[in-house]
């Protein structure tokens, strides 16, 4: 059985009780990071010790089949990231899919997701959204996709780093015009968790980035 596990994004306190009870109960862990990984068992007291499998985007095709054998065989195995809800912006559909096709069985541990957790923060409509995830570097390609989803309703979510998000934040400006209402959020679930309106110059650690410009009359 493969087990989808979200984690805490911040705050340990986060974590649920069906997710404690699976990591104390897999033979395998899958994760991003095996050293941050780590640390999480740690501090969440977790008793079992499984084995870790470094499983991340670039290595993702070549570990499935290993993995696949692995679940054929009966063993327990949990796919975790370094934070939130894997498969978003993260590592794991391309398994879930071979499980699909397989008919191995899988299912998801709902929990934190830094997504939907700043979608409710930035207090801006939600009745529809669309996630555009992280944005690519280049800025062409960024606002070509800034421009394409200009005409869908509702609220935007980006994930950025904070280094980047001073020039984003223009060019979403530049694309919905002065109008647009802007949300950043940092450091969501922790002790310095912050909501600021625009750009300020001083933003650190994991930002998400939640917009929402009127529909015209």
């Amino acid at each position: 059985m493969l087990y989808i596990v979200a984690t805490p994004i911040g705050n340990m306190k986060d974590i649920t009780l069906r997710a404690i009870d699976i990591l104390e109960n897999i033979d395998i862990l899958l994760c991003e990071d095996t050293r941050r990984t780590g640390i999480l068992l740690n501090e969440l007291k977790i008793v079992n010790k499984p084995k870790l499998i470094s499983f991340y985007d670039e290595v993702e095709r070549q570990k499935i089949p290993q993995i696949i054998e692995m679940l054929k065989e009966g063993l327990e195995i949990a796919l975790v990231t370094d934070a939130g809800t894997p498969l978003l912006s993260d590592p794991g559909w391309l398994l879930v899919k071979k499980c699909q096709e397989l008919d191995i069985k899988y299912t998801s541990i709902p929990g934190p997701s830094a997504l939907i957790n700043a979608l409710i923060l930035a207090g801006l409509p939600m009745g529809r959204f669309s996630y555009l995830g992280f944005l690519p570097k280049k800025e062409g390609e960024r606002k070509k996709i800034l421009k394409k989803y200009k005409s869908v309703e509702g609220a935007k979510i980006i994930y950025e780093s904070p280094l980047r998000s001073e020039k984003l934040i223009k060019e979403i400006k530049q694309v919905y015009g002065e109008k647009v209402e802007i949300k950043i959020l940092r450091e969501m679930t922790k002790k310095f968790e912050e909501i600021k309106n625009d750009w300020d110059g001083e933003l650190r650690g994991e930002v998400v980035i939640v917009f929402y410009s009127p529909p015209r009359q």
